[in-house]
């Protein structure tokens, strides 16, 4: 066992000491930053470190580039030789969208915790993928200011140092559960384990939305809502290839992946959140019903009961969403901090 004072000592050896841009780190970690020189229209962005698309993300890369977390220096702890970091960001994305829908806090503080859950699941997805994938993930590690728990979607945090840790860290632990998470300094997980050997194993899931590659795209009018990759992987893990509603498993993909289909219970055109208290993974025929049933109004109800029992801190929040009484009106920049 290490001493108290050698674990102070560890903490303090990778405390960062100079203040770099979140660009620069990175792209050195690997991750191709050429999007953040270009908008959306195509125009040169002037200031391609400031771009606010990005440079307020907390984590960033995946697929085929590494990936990197942003973590705050405070919330590391040593313990048996070890830097740990452990956390839970799909519990942070829940607590950010009671601030986002809660009509009377400010304008303001709604738009930037809207901002906040979205970086929060974007986090716990590449997470989810690292951890899946058994790969290593850079950090970029982060000291200041930093706002309370208690304060999360109200306040803004301070960085004064920020530096690429120069070495990998792995997620050690992950829970499909709770989203509940424990990243590990150096130390890569024991391959040849139970766990890991059934993970390996564990089926892949997958929607209708879940394409290899895009058709190609064109110009149509009208109004066209975009999904969450990450709340759509969330709740397909959530539903582990059964069906949410009638319980029956599935079916297997030509690849391999388990198929059903995601669908928001209240409709993004009616003002429904794109959030996974919102939304369910059921096969393709109660998807059909959940549309076009004459029971359709009592399929809506058996599964807003399910989730509201999945997530009891939203249950009153959906309820009045599906009651037609709570309309978000998201049309407004969000702002970023």
């Amino acid at each position: 066992m290490e001493s108290e004072e050698a674990q102070e000592q560890a903490l303090a050896a990778i405390r960062p000491r100079s203040l770099r841009m979140v660009m620069d780190l990175i792209a050195e970690a690997g991750v191709d930053v050429s999007p953040w020189r270009v908008r959306q229209d195509g125009a040169s962005v002037e200031n391609p470190r400031a771009n606010p698309a990005y440079c307020y993300e907390w984590a960033f890369g995946g697929g085929t580039e590494p990936v990197v977390f942003c973590v705050w220096h405070e919330l590391l702890t040593a313990a048996d030789g070890d830097i740990r970091y452990e956390d839970n960001f799909r519990q942070h994305a829940l607590n950010l969208d009671v601030v986002a829908i809660d009509r009377a806090n400010p304008a303001k503080v709604r738009r930037r915790a809207r901002a906040q859950a979205t970086r929060a699941r974007n986090f716990d997805s590449l997470l989810q993928r690292a951890f899946r994938q058994s790969k290593p993930v850079r950090v970029l590690l982060l000291t200041g200011d930093l706002s309370a728990a208690d304060a999360i979607g109200w306040d803004t945090s301070n960085v004064k140092f920020r530096e690429l840790d120069a070495e990998s860290w792995f997620v050690h632990a992950y829970s499909d559960a709770d989203g509940a998470f424990r990243l590990v300094r150096s130390v890569a997980p024991i391959k040849d384990n139970a766990a890991n050997k059934q993970l390996v194993q564990k089926p892949a899931y997958t929607d209708q939305f879940s394409v290899p590659e895009p058709p190609e795209r064109r110009a149509a009018s009208g109004t066209v809502y975009v999904r969450s990759d990450q709340v759509r992987e969330s709740v397909l893990q959530r539903a582990a290839g059964v069906c949410e509603h009638c319980g029956v498993p599935g079916f297997k993909t030509y690849d391999g992946a388990i198929f059903l289909e995601t669908h928001h219970l209240v409709a993004l055109s009616d003002y429904g959140l794109d959030v996974e208290w919102n939304v369910v993974a059921i096969c393709p025929n109660d998807h059909r019903r959940a549309h076009r049933a004459h029971d359709r109004e009592a399929i809506r109800d058996q599964l807003v009961e399910k989730l509201s029992n999945t997530y009891p801190a939203m249950a009153h929040h959906l309820q009045m969403l599906v009651s037609g009484e709570k309309r978000i009106a998201d049309s407004a920049e969000p702002v970023q901090q």
